[in-house]
């Protein structure tokens, strides 16, 4: 039970990470597509399935620091 309690406050805090970065990047003047506004469903379902999440988050980015990198 402990280990499903720490697998559903992991997805929480990961969800509040991403609704905060989102957030950020609105209030830097980064555009933001409506599309990737997150609704109460969209955020219960990143609770769920938040180790996806991560990987498509690390990898993003892991290629943003390779490119910038050789643009340098």
């Amino acid at each position: 039970m402990n280990t499903i309690l720490t697998y559903f406050m992991i997805g929480v805090v990961f969800t509040l990470l991403v609704d905060m970065a989102s957030d950020y990047a609105k209030s830097k003047g980064i555009h933001v597509p409506p599309e990737s506004e997150w609704n109460n469903q969209t955020r219960l379902m990143a609770i769920f399935i938040w180790p996806i999440g991560l990987i498509f988050f690390i990898s993003g980015y892991l290629k943003a620091i390779i490119n910038n990198n050789k643009n340098n």
